[in-house]
């Protein structure tokens, strides 16, 4: 065997084991070992370069089975810090964690125009005002992931029907400033990352995201599916109306102009003669019976319903989680949504509303720096 595979299979090994670790929580060497099918030497050394590195913490012992007892391992989540962006078309949304999710700190910041000219500014005031700040920890934040509202590639921004950032190398401009890896993903895409990780531990589903776009992201057998080019789960532009409104993607009768939250609250502000509308004033209309904001949410529920039809009927996924505040906030509609589908095949779906809300994405965001960050 050449030197190469050596080092090959010793990478491996040590992958397997954090991530054993991580995976079980509180774990021996020995029960690394068996359930690894690995020797107790290799891990023995294996841990003792993860403790080195203060990736994992001894935390104490275990049971004895009759002899010496076990010295117990976890994973040292605080031994790094995530930082994930949602920039959305008229704000942006941070928030800091440990390596495993957990909180530190958060931020939101407003802006009336976001655009190739603003947004690296904003970005950087806002990733400065985190670093000035940052708690003490061995590896400091070991990624920056940014959600983006539109299509990206190989961290690049495709397209976006709300900002012209296609036209900035936002991960390399950011890397320069800061030193710290930045990875570009659809708001999605992480958020179905993020229902995967902290809500359901089911390995095929979808996470639909309905802002003031919509976006589906799909995990498959326990990975996240982006499609060829990144262009997976783009549900915001199936056609739904034949020759209907004119999209900023270029077709014609989109859903996302139909049933997004976005559209739904400027209808029926439209409609009502109002000067402005917020969610919680056409929510607590909702709630007041009345006639137009029932109608305007009736049509957000026929929609919604055509396009989870269409994603049973396309991924026969085991859970499809809808995150919009109409559905995460008033009780009753996903009810109304389900009830719309009438699709005998839709077996054993779960449809549900998101209870992670607007943090889902930003949580994705968390756990795809962390996985970069170990390798794993």
């Amino acid at each position: 065997m050449s030197i190469v595979d050596k080092y090959a299979i010793r990478e491996m090994n040590e992958k397997s084991v954090l991530r054993s670790i991580i995976q079980e929580e509180s774990i021996s060497r020995a029960d690394i070992a068996k359930l690894l099918n690995l020797n107790k030497t290799s891990v023995s050394s294996i841990v003792g370069d993860l403790l080195e590195r203060d990736l994992i913490i001894e935390i104490g012992s275990g049971q004895s089975s009759g002899g010496r007892k076990p010295t117990i391992l976890t994973f040292n989540k605080k031994a790094g810090l995530s930082l994930s962006f949602d920039i959305g078309p008229h704000n942006i949304t941070s928030i800091l964690t440990y390596l495993d999710g957990e909180f530190v700190a958060d931020k939101y910041t407003s802006i009336q125009h976001l655009c190739a000219e603003t947004i690296l500014e904003t970005l950087k005031k806002d990733i400065e005002g985190y670093v000035h700040n940052l708690k003490p920890s061995t590896y400091g934040i070991v990624g920056i992931c940014i959600g983006i509202h539109g299509i990206v590639n190989e961290n690049k921004v495709i397209f976006s029907p709300f900002y012209s950032f296609d036209q900035i190398d936002l991960k390399t401009e950011l890397e320069a400033m800061f030193g710290i890896p930045v990875l570009l993903e659809n708001e999605a895409n992480l958020a179905a990352l993020g229902e995967h990780q902290h809500t359901t531990p089911k390995t095929n589903l979808i996470s639909v995201s309905v802002k003031h776009g919509i976006g589906a992201g799909t995990i498959a057998n326990g990975n996240l599916h982006t499609g060829t080019s990144g262009h997976s789960g783009e549900i915001g532009h199936l056609i739904t109306v034949i020759d209907g409104h004119q999209c900023p993607c270029g077709n014609q009768g989109c859903l996302e102009l139909y049933a997004s939250e976005y559209h739904i609250l400027q209808g029926y502000k439209e409609a009502s003669n109002l000067e402005s509308v917020s969610f919680t004033k056409f929510k607590k209309d909702y709630f007041s019976n009345n006639p137009e904001a029932k109608k305007w949410m009736a049509q957000f529920v026929q929609y919604m319903a055509i396009a989870v039809n269409n994603l049973i009927t396309t991924f026969n996924p085991e859970v499809i989680i809808i995150n919009s505040r109409f559905t995460n906030q008033i009780d009753d509609i996903t009810d109304q949504i389900k009830e719309k589908i009438t699709y005998k095949g839709k077996g054993k779906t779960v449809i549900k509303a998101s209870t992670l809300d607007r943090e889902a994405t930003l949580l994705g965001g968390a756990h795809l720096n962390t996985t970069q960050f170990l390798g794993i």
